[in-house]
C-alpha cells in the first residue's frame, strides 16, 4: 500500500489547520489510483505530527510513503527538519520506502499561478 502525506506547517489558528484537512479531502477526490491513501500532517503546532501520521499508516499496512511539503520556500523546515524526520522514520521502519517530493513553491508553474490568482481581486 502507498500513501501520500500532505505536510503543512501547522497553526495555532484551528481554521487554518482545517483548511489543510479540506485540501486533503479535495486531493483525495481528485486523485486517480496513484495512492491508496492520502493523509495530512503538520510539522508543529497541530496534530497529527508527521511522525504520528507515519506511525499510524505503517501500523495499518502502508509500506510506501510519499511526503508532499506544502511549503512555499526552501526554509529550514524543508531543508533540515523534514529530511531529519524522514531519516528517523526510515531507521525505525527499514521495511518501508520513503520519498519526499519537491515543495509546492518550487513548482515550475508557480509564476503563472501567482499571476492567475492576482487577477481574482
Amino acid at each position: 500500500m502507498n500513501t501520500l502525506i500532505i505536510l503543512a506547517h501547522g497553526s495555532r489558528r484551528q481554521e487554518s489547520n482545517e483548511e489543510i484537512e479540506v485540501l486533503t479531502r479535495k486531493v483525495k477526490a481528485y486523485s486517480s489510483d496513484d495512492y491508496d491513501r492520502i493523509e495530512h500532517a503538520y510539522l508543529e503546532l497541530a496534530e497529527p505530527s508527521l511522525l504520528q501520521c507515519i506511525e499510524k499508516v505503517i501500523s495499518e499496512g502502508v509500506s510506501d510513503i510519499t511526503v508532499f511539503p506544502y511549503f512555499l520556500n526552501s526554509g529550514n523546515h524543508v531543508i533540515r527538519d523534514i529530511p531529519t524526520i524522514i531519516k528517523t522514520a526510515a531507521a525505525k521502519y527499514p521495511e518501508c520506502r520513503f520519498d519526499v517530493s519537491t515543495f509546492i513553491g518550487n513548482h515550475k508553474d508557480m509564476p503563472k499561478l501567482i499571476l492567475d490568482l492576482a487577477k481574482l481581486k
